[in-house]
């Protein structure tokens, strides 16, 4: 039986980006030997982000559209990508496709070479090639080592949306997280609930259209309060 892969794609005001599924992503999901869906949930944008994936998913069946009244930020819009997958596997993208759809394979092969429960693209791989502003690299890479210590697993990006799952084992996942910390506490409830976990190197590109939804002092402030209950949870003896 082919594997049923759901792409989940949460946006934000990302009308021209969302135009990028058709010609960038639609092929990529037609080369691999699976059947699949792409979901956008379209997290309250302002722009025409709605009406632009809505003109695709009247031209494709594969496109569904999960509509959230307001914005409720990247942790809603991720546990609702969740709930709303059909697939025995999802992936989560970027909707400015830094990650880009063409690495997807390297996730899904990582998948059916061992069976694993999650995937991570790592951008801070051999193979990653970062393509990123100086302070945001020694940032992430800051926080992703003080996670890895926390957690007492390898792991070089434990922040990024990037990743493949198995359905059944993110369903199982009670989070949270408000904010782009969601990434973080998915991974470390897996990890909690010892689920196998492989990473694959990607490459990281610059967004093209829009601007970036993230705020590096924030979310510097939330992944600290995750360090905090990941410590407590490892000291706990709950990992």
């Amino acid at each position: 039986m082919k594997d049923f892969m759901s792409v989940v794609i949460p946006a934000y005001n990302e009308e021209q980006n969302i135009k990028r599924i058709q010609d960038e992503l639609m092929p990529v999901m037609k080369s691999m030997p699976l059947t699949y869906e792409i979901i956008v949930v379209d997290d309250g944008s302002t722009d025409n982000t709605y009406n632009e994936a809505l003109k695709i998913s009247k031209t494709n069946k594969k496109v569904r559209i999960v509509r959230h009244k307001r914005n409720m930020g990247l942790a809603a819009a991720t546990r609702t990508g969740i709930k709303s997958s059909r697939g025995n596997i999802s992936v989560f993208l970027d909707s400015d496709f830094t990650f880009h759809p063409s690495e997807m394979p390297k996730l899904y092969k990582k998948y059916k070479e061992t069976g694993c429960d999650c995937v991570v693209g790592s951008h801070f791989g051999p193979s990653g090639d970062p393509d990123l502003l100086f302070h945001r690299l020694v940032l992430s890479k800051g926080v992703n080592k003080l996670y890895s210590t926390f957690l007492g697993k390898k792991i070089s990006t434990i922040s990024s949306i990037f990743r493949l799952y198995k359905t059944a084992e993110i369903k199982k996942l009670k989070l949270n997280s408000k904010g782009f910390d969601i990434c973080a506490e998915i991974l470390v409830r897996m990890i909690q609930n010892k689920c196998h976990i492989e990473e694959v190197p990607v490459r990281l590109t610059t967004r093209i259209y829009g601007e970036s939804k993230l705020n590096n002092r924030k979310e510097f402030v939330n992944h600290i309060k995750m360090l905090s209950k990941v410590a407590s949870w490892k000291i706990k003896g709950k990992q």
